[in-house]
């Protein structure tokens, strides 16, 4: 399948400066041009990847007033919006040539009772921690830097997510600049079809998301494990784990990681059920594994055991990272013997340069909510692989980094499930439509031309809702 049909694309045209002064007339936040002073700040995303990117102009929005007029903007002057929260886009989808609605501003948290309204530009640990302060939590996923929009319209697995679903699951309303500029607030009683659809991709597809409102839930004791072996007993290590880990009861995540520098096997295991109910199942497998190398603990509530693993810089996706290029499938059955050895043999081969292969148990309420675009919900386990590259390692490591990637994915390609996780988008997937959204692909583009007739939000992994060549 090659790229998807546009209806109609923006022209990416430069307005006049008269036109650019209009639009700082009706915003209280700021607009940032080429060539003055702190448009190249406002610029700026998360992977260095795309630094080089210069759009026609940034808006830093300060509130919903400020998104409309940015939309309208975009729309007369047929400049491409890029909506941006925490800048996280795997894609660069983030930023382009057209114009960046910057929401990083509107980050407002507020919590009644169970209830939490927050603004799209919060971060997913500025989130946690806000709840945190009330004893209350959203499953989030495992990058406290990313922001909490883009993670939610994406889906959101972390590691209480077995327990509570994933963070898409909680949401309950959202408000949504549409492509007419128009604001309105969806839910289950109110644009329903919108809703729907924004619950798995609503990523940059029908609009600028300014607020969510969450269900949340009581905070509870978390204990995390990390557990190390040595990189002999890779195969070994994964195919128990495997095995342990579709016995587990709901409350406890696990993943298990081969990594290249320094070389380990480690698996991590967080349990957020009732104290003292999670060692008897981590002694479980080392009964399965055997002793490892080291053994970690930590107890607390959900908020310290994100920022934990963060300093273990396990996950963290904050800040301006390395080049890193991710690839992933979803699986509904462990992997057998024969792919575990491809999946080793593929890690040995790199063994001179960074890189990492990870397998996640999924299911339990992940599996559950109904009423979704998330079509992952029959898949047992989710496996991604990626390569880090220093920014100033030269273009010969970059694409080595590339096609190591590429290769590992199509090499494990028969056992996967043709799923993928649309949170990790990827631009050298050919089946990337059906991969992403899967039994929902046609009803998401009806949603499409009922909200954004005009595809005036549209990328390369767009719902372009007249048709995808090669389907």
């Amino acid at each position: 399948m090659t790229s998807p049909a546009h209806t109609r694309a923006p022209a990416n045209r430069r307005p006049a400066a008269g036109d650019w002064a209009t639009l700082r007339a009706q915003v209280r936040g700021r607009v940032f041009l080429p060539d003055e002073a702190g448009y190249e700040q406002a610029r700026q995303v998360a992977d260095p990847r795309f630094a080089l990117v210069r759009p026609a102009g940034v808006v830093s929005c300060a509130d919903e007033q400020d998104v409309r007029a940015a939309v309208e903007f975009a729309r007369r002057h047929r400049l491409t919006p890029h909506p941006r929260s925490g800048g996280h886009s795997y894609t660069g989808y983030s930023t382009g040539s057209g114009l960046v609605i910057d929401v990083s501003a509107m980050k407002d948290v507020s919590v009644e009772g169970s209830e939490a309204r927050v603004g799209a530009g919060a971060t997913s640990g500025e989130v946690t921690q806000a709840l945190d302060e009330h004893d209350r939590i959203l499953p989030v996923g495992t990058c406290p830097g990313v922001g909490i929009a883009g993670l939610t319209l994406g889906g959101g697995i972390g590691t209480v997510g077995r327990a509570y679903g994933l963070t898409l699951d909680n949401l309950r309303e959202a408000t949504v600049v549409l492509a007419d500029a128009g604001l309105v607030t969806c839910g289950p009683d109110s644009h329903p079809d919108l809703f729907f659809a924004l619950r798995g991709a609503g990523t940059g597809n029908f609009g600028v998301v300014t607020s969510l409102v969450f269900d949340t839930h009581p905070a509870p004791e978390v204990c995390t494990f990390l557990l190390d072996w040595a990189p002999g007993r890779a195969s070994q290590a994964i195919l128990g784990w495997q095995e342990w880990a579709l016995a587990l009861p709901d409350q406890m995540f696990t993943q298990v990681r081969l990594l290249t520098k320094p070389a380990h096997v480690r698996v991590i295991a967080v349990w957020c059920g009732p104290p003292g109910e999670g060692v008897p199942l981590v002694e479980r497998l080392i009964t399965v594994l055997g002793k490892p190398d080291t053994v970690r603990s930590h107890r607390s509530r959900y908020a310290p055991s994100i920022e934990f693993l963060k300093k273990q810089k396990l996950f963290d996706g904050g800040g301006q990272a390395p080049f890193i290029y991710t690839e992933d499938h979803q699986l509904f059955r462990p992997l057998p013997p024969k792919a575990v050895d491809v999946l080793v043999s593929k890690m040995i081969e790199a063994s001179d340069s960074t890189r990492l292969a990870a397998l996640e148990r999924q299911g339990g309420a992940l599996g559950r909510t109904p009423g979704t675009a998330w079509a992952h919900r029959a898949c047992l386990f989710g496996s991604w692989y990626q390569a880090v590259i220093p920014p100033a390692a030269g273009l010969a490591a970059v694409l080595a980094a590339r096609d190591w990637v590429a290769g590992l994915w199509h090499a494990l390609r028969p056992w996967a499930s043709g799923h993928s996780y649309q949170n990790h988008l990827s631009p050298r997937r050919p089946d990337w439509a059906r991969a992403y959204y899967g039994e929902h692909l046609d009803r998401l583009r009806a949603v499409k031309a009922r909200y954004d007739p005009d595809d005036l939000f549209h990328h390369p992994h767009g719902l372009h809702h007249q048709g995808l060549r090669g389907r």
